[in-house]
């Protein structure tokens, strides 16, 4: 690939977001120079992780190879954004080489944050701790899951938001009910699901609906707690209240089953840009997701 090679359209990220961006815009100008900037190799569809977790879906269903969803006329540039300087409408990457651009589009998605939470990548996929946030860990919810017998405990958790798909910390919860349900050991086993949140759900219509779902899977739901720590041996979670009634307190949960969501992050290339707002995200206007200060972006 030459230096400075210049597209119309520039999409940095070939996930789901930048993959259906590209095909919307070939099917409606077909002429245009269209560009999307992704190294890996395979393109996992993230939402069906939830069910491989669950049993309901195979992990080898669930991704493709990258150049097969790759829509036909627009270039996959096989390397990672190292940089970004807008204000010379410039992509910086990874191998050296600057792609210019008269349009960026910017779908470079989160970074999952398992060192935020103490101990938790060194216990990760073993000891009962697992997640269905990552194609790695996904399969080893269901082996955890399959082996839950009478008497053991259910822990899921929700972090504090940002974070992708709001739906998906609870999702796993409900399908372990209806899985316990089916096998005739729901009654026997504690199954229990912490938010960082005052709510089970941010938008009340599906709040107050949800609310209904969890106790009729006799859920106990508990608000205000962040999971802050995790000893896979000692199969203990420690939660942190973050509420002010008992604000900075902690509390150690036992546990046969962690089902961890993450925390997640702006990745360092655009937390570290001039994109970037305070908060280390992308600047948008949120009506139109189009940045607040480049135009073209």
């Amino acid at each position: 690939m030459p230096n400075g090679q210049h597209h119309q359209v520039l999409i940095v990220g070939g996930g789901t977001a930048g993959i259906t961006v590209a095909a919307i815009l070939r099917r409606r100008a077909r002429n245009i120079a269209i560009a999307i900037v992704e190294p890996a190799q395979e393109h996992y569809y993230q939402p069906s992780l939830t069910l491989v977790g669950a049993g309901v879906y195979p992990l080898a269903k669930t991704h493709r190879p990258q150049a097969s969803v790759i829509p036909p006329g627009v270039t996959w540039i096989r390397d990672a954004a190292k940089s970004f300087e807008p204000g010379k409408n410039t992509v910086q990457l990874q191998n050296g080489d600057a792609l210019t651009y008269d349009y960026l589009v910017v779908c470079t998605g989160v970074k999952l944050d398992w060192d935020k939470i103490a101990g938790l990548a060194d216990t990760l996929g073993r000891n009962g701790v697992c997640s269905n946030y990552s194609p790695t860990t996904a399969g080893y919810t269901w082996e955890c899951v399959q082996k839950l017998k009478a008497g053991d405990k259910v822990v899921c958790t929700q972090p504090p938001m940002p974070f992708k798909c709001p739906g998906a910390p609870q999702k796993i919860v409900y399908l372990i009910g209806d899985r316990l349900r089916r096998r005739g050991i729901r009654k026997d086993c504690m199954l229990d699901f912490f938010t960082h949140a005052p709510a089970v759900f941010g938008v009340p219509y599906f709040a107050r609906a949800l609310v209904k779902v969890a106790a009729h899977y006799g859920i106990g739901v508990h608000y205000q707690q962040n999971l802050v720590a995790v000893d896979g041996q000692g199969k203990t979670a420690t939660f942190e209240f973050v509420g002010d009634n008992r604000k900075g307190e902690r509390e150690n949960v036992p546990f046969d089953l962690l089902h961890v969501s993450p925390p997640q992050s702006p990745h360092d290339n655009i937390k570290s840009s001039p994109l970037a707002n305070a908060g280390g995200w992308v600047e948008v206007n949120q009506a139109t997701m189009q940045h607040v200060r480049y135009q073209n972006v």
